[in-house]
């Protein structure tokens, strides 16, 4: 059973630092700075220019197919609004999985946060945990374009096949991409897909992820370290003889990555906290076994939804 007590919801932060070797048991240097690998930002052209291109064909559609309304063919308004609605849904998709995480620049203090955090204290089986949550409305968007994009190759194959002889090379091919989609839908349903969280109990750390699921306890964890992949990632690495559990929850859809080593990579697009202040807050558990402890009471999630700095004479 799950209880939340702490409420969804969090206040302002600051920003912390770290160097390229994984930390244990060090102090902090700052808590206004960024790690050294994060100061170039992470806003990304290519994808704005992208989700730009989306929105100039989600125009394009609309305009056929509001053209499409005034005629007979009512095949070609369906396919043209349903178009644009998929445009514009792959363009706030990608404009808000990539929103900048705020971790590329200094930031004075006081400072808010990039992102709210939504973070509450769960239990499960009378066992406590702290429970980042995922970022269910960039989810909710993957899950619409899904949506539309079943809709779209469904509908367009429907309509080939009905208005010629046989069976076209491209309504096969439409109706593969519409069963695509449709295993995406059922496997969400089924709960292999979904989306995510982070859950940092006095044991261990246990990531679930859109299609994977991995645990470190936290005797087998070694350090942090702060990667730029174009995007703030945090790596919570273990030992060589970790306890490390991990599986693939998606059957069908291997898009996600599992480590060769004892190692949990953490992707700010998919988690609703700063991400420095989640690597703050990481590093803060790490330099003393009573702050693990502490992740199995409700103070934890106070503690982190108050935000840095994560000090030990705060408690």
């Amino acid at each position: 059973m799950r209880r939340p007590v702490v409420p969804w919801g969090g206040r302002g932060t600051e920003a912390a630092t770290s160097g390229t070797e994984p930390t244990f048991g060090t102090e902090p240097t700052s808590h206004i700075e960024p790690p050294s690998e994060w100061q170039h930002g992470t806003r990304n052209l290519h994808v704005y220019a992208a989700a730009g291109a989306a929105v100039l064909v989600a125009i394009f559609a609309a305009a056929r197919g509001a053209g499409a309304w005034g005629t007979d063919s009512v095949g070609a308004d369906r396919f043209y609004s349903i178009l644009a609605v998929l445009m514009l849904l792959t363009a706030a998709f990608g404009a808000t999985f990539w929103w900048p995480a705020g971790s590329g620049v200094r930031r004075p203090s006081p400072w808010p946060p990039s992102r709210t955090p939504r973070v509450r204290y769960v239990e499960t089986a009378d066992r406590g945990s702290t429970e980042i949550a995922g970022r269910r409305p960039v989810f909710g968007l993957l899950l619409a374009m899904v949506l539309c994009g079943t809709f779209l190759s469904l509908g367009a194959a429907v309509e080939i096949v009905v208005g010629n002889e046989g069976l076209p090379l491209v309504a096969l091919v439409l109706a593969l991409v519409a069963g695509v989609c449709l295993a995406f839908l059922v496997e969400v349903a089924l709960g292999r897909i979904r989306a995510g969280s982070l859950v940092l109990g006095p044991d261990g750390i246990r990531l679930r992820g859109w299609f994977v699921e991995s645990y470190l306890p936290w005797v087998s964890v070694r350090g942090l370290r702060a990667v730029d992949r174009g995007f703030p990632e945090i790596w919570i690495e273990g030992h060589g003889s970790a306890a490390w559990a991990r599986r693939r929850t998606s059957r069908v859809f291997p898009f996600e990555r599992l480590p060769s080593e004892p190692r949990i990579e953490v992707d700010s697009r998919h988690l609703a906290v700063d991400p420095v202040q989640l690597y703050r807050f990481l590093e803060f558990c790490l330099e003393d076994a009573r702050h693990r402890r502490e992740l199995g009471t409700p103070a934890a999630a106070e503690r982190l939804a108050a935000g840095a700095p994560f000090t030990a004479d705060s408690e």
